[in-house]
């Protein structure tokens, strides 16, 4: 019997990449999960599973109504993943910020008088921000992006209201999660895709780096964290592997997968405001606190998501079709 056999699990944030890993995770372990979404959600990720969840329609930015799904669904364990990363506008800003932040605060407070077992939210790298070496739990935040700097805030807010009440509140600081589901417009399936295909892709200018964790890793960490380990109230934990990779070294490692050459059609791709030389953790207080580390070196994380792409290339590429089409 598995540690959430039977257990009422809430997850914001189930249609996401990491969402729809880890609500799978769940079910298989005997769980019965709630999920917590927009009306406006699709559900291509989670589709073959849905049934078996019991879905709120909802927004975190209406604090009415997320103390109603609250309510209804008396979870025993919160995994917080619904994020929004829009930030082009000045709209974009202020719902981005809403909803990271106030959307964070609503579902604090409409499970506050919750005797729940863990409170699981789930911050980002971008919080960090950039550094010259691995970054820790003492590192100082200093974002770089305005939805950074949004994350950071949630997991200071997180983070007081965990210690104000001594709730058993913790803050997985994810890093560049790839793997199963992970969205097109992504590095790693547009290259793999195009190896298939035999297509060329456009590459940033070399050297960018990324701490890149394979999603199945992520998900132990999760599963972890939220289980009996010891934790104090509000503790944070970053989860990476402690190793950077390049563009070029992600490409490599798909080629060596798919057995196959990727050509770049040229080294002029628009890098992202947070792209940098450096960007990597250190993940030493997670394998403190948690007994986890990363089991899959990128080759291995790359080989699985390559072999998952191609069982289920047809309903991928047809979900990702009827995202854009909805957004």
């Amino acid at each position: 019997m598995s540690g959430f056999d039977g257990k009422r699990i809430l997850v914001t944030g189930a249609t996401g990449m990491v969402g729809a890993n880890l609500v799978r995770h769940l079910l298989r372990d005997g769980a019965e999960v709630h999920g917590l979404l927009r009306s406006e959600s699709s559900l291509w990720r989670i589709r073959d599973v849905a049934g078996d969840l019991e879905l709120h329609e909802g927004d975190l930015r209406d604090a009415e109504t997320v103390r109603s799904i609250v309510s209804s669904a008396r979870p025993e364990i919160i995994f917080h993943l619904a994020t929004a990363r829009d930030a082009a506008t000045p709209r974009e800003r202020i719902q981005t910020l809403r909803t990271n932040v106030e959307g964070t605060q609503n579902l604090l407070e409409a499970s506050a008088s919750l005797d729940y077992e863990r409170f699981i939210l789930t911050g980002s790298s971008l919080a960090a921000g950039r550094h010259d070496g691995p970054v820790d739990e003492q590192t100082p935040p200093r974002p770089s992006t305005f939805f950074g700097a949004t994350k950071a805030a949630a997991t200071i807010l997180a983070q007081q209201f965990a210690r104000s009440g001594g709730r058993r509140l913790a803050v997985l600081r994810l890093y560049s999660v790839y793997g199963y589901w992970e969205s097109g417009h992504r590095l790693i399936p547009t290259a793999i895709l195009a190896a298939m295909d035999g297509r060329a892709i456009p590459l940033t200018k070399p050297g960018f780096r990324r701490d890149l964790v394979f999603v199945d890793d992520v998900v132990e960490a999760l599963s972890i964290a939220a289980g009996p380990v010891l934790l104090d109230p509000g503790e944070l934990l970053h989860i990476g592997t402690g190793v950077q990779s390049t563009n070029e070294d992600t490409v490599h490692a798909i080629e060596e997968a798919c057995g196959r050459r990727i050509a770049v059609s040229g080294t002029d791709y628009p890098p992202r405001d947070s792209d940098t030389t450096n960007w990597v953790c250190n993940p030493a207080k997670a394998e403190r606190m948690l007994g986890w580390r990363a089991r899959h070196s990128l080759a291995e994380g790359i080989a699985k998501t390559v072999q998952w792409m191609i069982a289920t290339r047809d309903a991928y590429q047809s979900g990702q079709a009827l995202s854009a089409a909805s957004s």
